[in-house]
């Protein structure tokens, strides 16, 4: 006798979300759309995943690479210059 387990399936309560941008801007994008890489990059400097940005892996990878190409060549900052941490000030 042998068991069989059930596999579970998880179904996606919530619709997929909204995209930033259109298919064709990402498979046209480069290093030097600044204004455009902008957009998938949060306050704080770090790249936003696909669950907030709404497009999928394969283009994640690629506007990934592009933002740390853009930023080698200090196009983007590696980190951001808000103002929302106090001057910390040791004695």
């Amino acid at each position: 006798m042998s068991k069989k387990k059930k596999r579970k399936i998880f179904q996606k309560n919530e619709p997929p979300k909204q995209r930033r941008v259109s298919k064709k801007e990402i498979e046209e994008a480069t290093y030097k759309d600044v204004d455009l890489l902008k957009k998938f990059i949060s306050d704080r400097g770090k790249i936003r995943p696909t669950q907030i940005t709404g497009i999928t892996r394969q283009e994640q990878l690629k506007i990934a690479r592009l933002v740390k190409i853009a930023r080698e060549l200090a196009l983007l900052p590696y980190v951001s210059t808000s103002n929302y941490k106090a001057p910390y000030n040791r004695r």
